[in-house]
C-alpha cells in the first residue's frame, strides 16, 4: 500500500472475463491501495455495482452477456449510478471504436496491453475529479467529420467529451513510445542477426575451404602413396641391373683388352658397338636413378612437419611428375639459386608448385606454337620469392579477381574442379605468405608466392637429399 494514495471510500469494480486478465488487474489496483470488486461479464457488473456503489468501473470491451459498451450505457441510464467515472480496456483502436465508447457514456479508454502507470494515472484521475452536472440539455449531438466518414457525437457532459479524447491521446503517445522501444530491439536483433549471418558465411566458406582442402589433400596424399610405392618398386630392381651394369663393363674391359687383337675387323666392330650400348644404357640407367630420386622427393608423406627443403630440389620433382605433359612444346626456362633452404610443410608445397606449374601448361595453346614457362626463385631479405611466369592466353580482369575463389574456374565441365587455385592460397596463407596473380589477356600470366625463410614452429628435420 503507498503512502500517498488514501484508501477510496468505495471499492473499484473490475469487470474482465479473463480469470487471468481479471487476477493481474486485481494486483496491480490493490497494489495501488483501492480495495476491489470483481465479476466476469457485464450484467453481473451492473448488479454489484446497484448494489455496492463503486469509486470507478475498469472493464473490458469485449466480454459475453453484455459488453462494455453496453455496461457504460446501463450506469449512465441508472440516476444512481450516472456519476460513477468508467475506463475502458480495450486491444481497439480504430475510430468508430472510440466514438462508439464515447456515445456509451466512457469517461477514459486505456488500451491493451496497458502500462500499469498509465493505467493507474487514470483510475486516480477519474475517481479524484470533481464531479461536473449533467448537461444533457446543454451539450446537443454535434456531427464530426475524419477524412471521408462523418460521425455523431452524443458526448454526456464536455469532461466527459476532453478527458475520453485525451485518454485516447495519451493511449496513442503511450503505445507509439511502446512501438518504437519495438522497432528499436528490432532493429538491434536485425544487427545481431546480421553480424551472426556473417558470420555463419565465415564459418560455412572457412568450412567450404577446409573441406575442399581435406579432399585435394586426400587425392595428393593418395598420388603420394602411389609415386613412393612405383618409386620402390622400380628402386629394387634397378639397384640389381646397375650392380650388374658395372659387373659387365669392368668384364668387358678386361677381355676386351686380351681379345681385341684375335678378333677379326666385323669382330671388332661388333665389340665397339657392345661398349657403345653399355654407355648409353649407364645413361639411361642413371637418368632413372634420378626420376626415381625426384619420384621420392615429390611423395613426401610428412605434410604434418615443418622440414628444411630445397626449393630447386622441390621444382625438379614437380617438372618430373608433369614432363609428359610439357613435351617438346614448352620450353621451361630456371633462374635464380637460393642460397638457404626454406622452412615448410614439403607435401603442402608440392602441391602448391603442382597446381601453378599445371595452371601455366594449361594456359599455353597447342596450336599457338611453342610456349614458354619461366621460374624464377629468389630471396628477399627474410622471404622466400617464386614466379611461375607463362607466355599463355592470360586472363581478363574479371576473371583475374575471381580465381582465388573455390569452384571458381573457366575451364570446360569435367576439366577442372576451381580448387587448385584456392586451396594453393591457403597453403600459402597457412605458411604466412602470400599468393598474388598478374595477367595481361593475350600476354601471359605471371604468379608469385612469398613465403618466409623460417617458420616460427619448430623444424623436425633438415632435407639436403632427394629421398626422406
Amino acid at each position: 500500500m503507498t503512502a500517498d494514495v488514501p484508501l477510496a471510500p468505495a471499492p473499484v469494480l473490475i469487470v474482465e472475463d479473463s480469470a487471468v486478465q481479471a487476477e493481474m488487474l486485481r494486483r496491480v489496483v490493490e497494489g495501488a491501495g483501492y480495495a476491489v470488486l470483481s465479476a466476469g461479464d457485464g450484467a453481473t457488473a451492473l448488479a454489484l455495482a446497484r448494489a455496492q456503489r463503486p469509486a470507478a468501473v475498469v472493464s473490458d470491451v469485449s466480454m459475453p452477456v453484455m459488453d462494455g459498451y453496453e455496461l457504460c450505457r446501463h450506469l449512465h441510464d441508472d440516476e444512481a449510478l450516472a456519476g460513477i467515472p468508467v475506463i475502458l480496456l480495450t486491444s481497439l483502436a480504430a475510430t468508430d471504436d472510440v466514438i462508439r465508447g464515447l456515445n456509451a457514456g466512457a469517461d477514459c479508454y486505456v488500451t491493451k496491453p496497458y502500462d500499469e502507470a498509465v493505467l493507474l494515472a487514470s483510475l486516480r484521475a477519474q475517481i479524484e475529479a470533481p464531479p461536473s452536472p449533467s448537461c444533457a440539455g446543454a451539450c446537443p449531438p454535434m456531427r464530426l467529420r475524419l477524412g471521408d466518414d462523418e460521425h455523431e457525437l452524443r458526448p454526456r457532459d464536455a469532461r466527459q467529451l476532453v478527458g475520453l479524447l485525451v485518454s485516447t491521446y495519451e493511449s496513442a503517445v503511450h503505445q507509439n513510445r511502446e512501438l518504437r522501444r519495438t522497432q528499436e530491439r528490432l532493429l538491434d536483433a536485425n544487427r545481431e542477426l546480421e553480424a551472426s549471418n556473417r558470420t555463419l558465411e565465415a564459418a560455412y566458406a572457412e568450412l567450404r575451404e577446409t573441406q575442399s582442402r581435406l579432399v585435394q589433400s586426400a587425392k595428393m596424399a593418395s598420388l603420394g602413396e602411389l609415386v613412393a610405392g612405383v618409386a620402390h618398386e622400380i628402386n629394387n630392381p634397378l639397384a640389381f641391373v646397375l650392380n650388374h651394369h658395372a659387373t659387365v663393363s669392368r668384364a668387358l674391359v678386361q677381355v676386351e683388352a686380351e681379345a681385341r687383337p684375335q678378333l677379326s675387323p666385323e669382330r671388332a666392330r661388333l665389340l665397339d658397338k657392345a661398349r657403345e650400348r653399355l654407355a648409353d644404357m649407364a645413361g639411361g640407367l642413371e637418368r632413372m636413378r634420378d626420376l626415381v630420386v625426384k619420384l621420392r622427393t615429390f611423395s613426401r608423406l610428412d605434410a604434418g612437419e615443418i622440414r628444411t627443403i630445397d626449393v630447386e630440389e622441390a621444382i625438379d620433382a614437380v617438372l618430373t611428375l608433369l614432363q609428359h605433359r610439357l613435351h617438346d612444346r614448352i620450353r621451361v626456362t630456371r633462374r635464380g639459386v637460393p642460397q638457404r633452404g626454406l622452412d615448410c610443410y614439403p607435401g603442402p608445397l608440392n602441391q602448391v608448385l603442382m597446381n601453378l606449374l599445371a595452371n601455366a601448361i594449361d594456359a599455353i595453346d597447342p596450336a599457338a606454337g611453342d610456349g614458354e614457362i619461366t621460374i624464377t626463385t629468389l630471396e628477399d631479405e627474410d622471404m622466400m620469392r617464386i614466379e611461375i611466369a607463362d607466355n599463355g592466353k592470360g586472363m581478363c580482369e574479371r576473371v583475374r579477381e575471381r580465381i582465388f575463389e573455390p569452384f571458381f574456374t573457366t575451364k570446360p565441365v569435367g576439366a577442372g574442379t576451381g580448387l587448385g587455385l584456392s586451396i594453393s592460397f591457403g597453403i600459402v596463407r597457412q605458411h604466412g605468405g602470400t599468393l598474388e596473380a598478374f595477367s595481361e589477356e593475350g600476354v601471359g600470366t605471371r604468379m608469385v608466392v612469398r613465403l618466409p625463410l623460417r617458420q616460427n614452429g619448430p623444424t623436425a628435420a633438415t632435407n639436403t637429399g632427394g629421398a626422406t
